[in-house]
């Protein structure tokens, strides 16, 4: 069965490891500025063209497409009404808590029951889509492939890199408020300023780097130089694929204390409230505690890959009874 993973993104690990790992191949569609509101409807014309255009030649006899944007799954909607083919919606977070395209739920409700099935990253967001009449299950543990790359020359540390994407369920005023505290750790803060959808009210440290965008190669070599990884979400219910990367590489996690967190990263993490006292705590903990935290992080990367294998075996085998042959 030849498989095709639209993702409406300039880039998506989720999308690539879920194709990999179904023996699909991955389609990243993307135009114009990213996250930048005003260009949406042009550049949505363009991927819907280009994703049309792609899936004639891939001819595909299952699609996958990530959603949000909400628009991707309605135009695969509409080719495999056409072609009479299934689908399957990969449904991040944003779908359900974004009022960007929770105000458009209609939409991804009507889109979400004619798919073969939705994939959700937890239990509280399959029941949610399970309440719209439609299928769901949870794969919640993708695996993260990092090209080859030497850890990067940071120079003295400790260091710290942030998992960060200027959005606003991102406490980041108050992680630079705690950086300010924790002057010896030199504190690494990703992601595109031209891209932010928040404005600071508190100015970095001279601790604090903002790294903007990086190369996969130079975000790989980052990390790789890290002592501590944090990704922290304001909203529950949000997974970390930062988090992920981090356990990739066995190194020390902080990040937020929302259950489905605590659920999934159970070993190697320090669990912290959103408050800037409360993340300083957490990062001069896990810096202390780094060589058992990079243990169990090593023990936790073996056990989700074992839950990564299950998922993925379940959701062939559910999907075989909506798909034919």
């Amino acid at each position: 069965m030849k498989k095709t993973f639209i993702t409406w993104y300039p880039t998506c690990r989720r999308s690539d490891a879920l194709a990999s790992a179904l023996g699909g191949v991955s389609r990243l569609i993307h135009y114009l500025a990213f996250k930048q509101p005003l260009y949406a409807p042009f550049k949505y014309v363009l991927q819907s063209v280009t994703t049309w255009r792609l899936l004639r030649r891939d001819r595909p006899d299952l699609i996958l497409v990530a959603s949000p944007p909400v628009f991707a799954v309605l135009i695969v909607w509409c080719y495999a009404r056409l072609f009479k083919i299934p689908y399957v919606i990969d449904a991040h977070t944003g779908v359900f808590d974004d009022p960007r395209w929770t105000c458009l739920s209609s939409l991804s409700r009507f889109l979400a029951r004619r798919a073969a099935m939705t994939i959700v990253t937890n239990p509280y967001l399959q029941a949610q889509v399970e309440d719209w009449g439609a299928r769901a299950m949870v794969i919640g543990d993708v695996p993260v492939t990092f090209p080859d790359a030497a850890p990067a020359v940071l120079g003295t540390g400790p260091h710290v890199v942030v998992i960060n994407t200027f959005s606003q369920d991102e406490p980041l005023d108050e992680l630079l408020m705690a950086a300010a505290t924790l002057p010896e750790v030199q504190f690494h803060v990703t992601g595109s300023r031209r891209h932010a959808r928040i404005s600071l009210s508190v100015a970095p440290a001279s601790n604090v780097r903002f790294t903007e965008w990086l190369s996969d190669e130079d975000y790989t070599a980052l990390l790789r130089a890290a002592d501590v990884v944090i990704t922290l979400p304001t909203h529950d219910y949000t997974m970390q694929r930062g988090g992920y990367e981090a356990m990739t590489l066995e190194k020390p996690l902080v990040t937020s204390d929302w259950g489905v967190l605590r659920e999934t990263f159970y070993l190697g993490t320090v669990h912290t409230a959103n408050t800037a006292d409360a993340i300083a705590q957490a990062i001069a903990q896990a810096l202390l505690e780094r060589p058992r935290l990079a243990a169990e992080m090593r023990q936790l990367r073996s056990e989700r890959l074992d839950h990564f294998a299950d998922a993925l075996r379940l959701f062939q085998e559910r999907l075989a009874k909506h798909v034919r042959p």
